[in-house]
């Protein structure tokens, strides 16, 4: 048992394991060489262009590379034992921080969020616990988080043109899958229409054959407007309509809209109203359809008499919405892929919903956070600011205005 002990200690426990038995000069000797692998990984860690924060258990700073300190608006002088609830609050209560050590937190956390200081940004962020290997119990064994900070301010500045680039190189490989996806329905709609001509000729003896028949022409006529849909909605985005509207009653009216497929797959929805009217400004059918596609993603998760939970409700900065399944949950590798067009993990899946998603929301000044754990299910947050951009817009042009 004492072997295997030794066997799993780090270089590093090894070596101060034997502190006691170094003299001065070698002690130094040591201290120089960690000093100088220190100081390799720290400006290692400078010139990369992402922010990097380490935090223990309790949420304070234990390591910062430049670009983090820049982010967050550090000096280098107080860039240690500081908590990130104090010094970035915004990135505290994004990362979840009062649930860090729950051992249902996540396995890998993602958000694209707004900072307003120490100026407004747009950040990506990626946070990965970090865990403690001479911890069994999964309760103590979170040690803290690594934080990955993204700053895609300028990303998103050129986003339209990037898509519209995107469409441009895709577009033939698009409008060959679109193709081949109307060809299955067209030809099942063929083959049924002929049957029902037949049929139609002994009415009173093949009543139940036509109905059949006609039944199937109807759903794969379902399934083509759906792929149509989905197709114009990702190439022809139109600008939103700017009206109040109670988010919970779109919500409710969402569900509905799947309630075949729910009932199918005898699923239940849970819906958890934090509050009657959590009002925004949005574009109604805009804020439906980006309900029915993490809805639907959902659905294709979670397995037969599942629930699907909806939990509306209000904050200080937003009013949101969070559809909560207990599904398959989505891979490590995958998670930073799940906004871009045409990447999908369904085999019948396009691509675009949840790229529709992301810029439905942008254009509302609304943020998407996937939380997920594989095996365990993901819970996707739609948060719309309390102020609606449209005000924030007027606002600041009065302002300049003004001046």
């Amino acid at each position: 048992m004492e072997v295997g002990n030794k066997s799993n200690r780090s270089p590093l426990d090894r070596v101060l394991g034997r502190l006691d038995d170094l003299d001065e000069v070698n002690l130094g000797i040591l201290v120089q060489r960690l000093a100088r692998e220190r100081k390799l990984l720290e400006t290692v860690f400078d010139v990369i262009r992402d922010g990097v924060l380490v935090l223990d258990d309790k949420g304070f700073l234990t390591y910062s590379n430049q670009q983090g300190r820049t982010l967050v608006g550090l000096k280098d002088h107080n860039s240690e034992k500081i908590n990130i609830r104090k010094v970035a609050p915004e990135i505290a209560r994004a990362l979840g921080m009062e649930r860090a050590q729950d051992p249902s937190y996540p396995e890998v956390v993602m958000r694209e969020m707004q900072i307003t200081y120490p100026e407004t940004r747009q950040l990506r962020l990626y946070a990965v616990p970090i865990e403690r290997s001479d911890q069994k119990d999964e309760a103590l064994n979170k040690a803290g988080l690594a934080v990955v900070m993204t700053d895609v301010t300028e990303e998103l500045d050129d986003f339209n043109a990037k898509i519209e680039s995107e469409k441009v190189s895709s577009i033939m490989d698009l409008a060959a899958g679109v193709a081949h996806e109307l060809g299955n329905p067209l030809n099942s709609i063929n083959i049924h229409l002929q049957l029902l001509q037949r049929n139609l000729e002994f009415l009173d003896n093949e009543n139940a054959k036509a109905k059949k028949s006609l039944h199937s022409c109807i759903k794969e006529v379902q399934r083509l407007d759906g792929i149509i849909s989905h197709f114009l909605k990702a190439i022809r985005p139109t600008d939103p309509d700017f009206k109040k509207i109670n988010l919970l009653h779109i919500a409710e009216e969402t569900v509905r809209l799947r309630e075949k497929e729910l009932h199918a797959k005898k699923i239940s929805v849970s819906m958890e109203a934090g509050v009657r009217e959590p009002m925004i400004y949005a574009d109604a059918e805009q804020i439906k359809q980006v309900l029915f596609n993490v809805i639907g993603n959902a659905l294709d998760a979670v397995g037969e008499s599942s629930v699907i939970r909806v939990v509306t409700g209000i904050d200080d900065n937003y009013v949101f919405a969070k559809i909560v399944d207990q599904g398959t949950g989505i891979k490590k590798e995958d998670i930073s892929r799940v906004f871009e067009p045409y990447f999908t993990t369904k085999k019948s899946g396009h691509g675009i919903g949840m790229m529709i998603v992301h810029r439905i929301m942008r254009d509302h000044g609304g943020e998407v956070g996937i939380d997920s754990k594989e095996g365990s299910g993901t819970i996707v947050s739609l948060n719309f600011p309390r102020k609606s951009i449209r005000r924030t817009l007027l606002e600041s042009t009065e302002s300049n205005d003004s001046n």
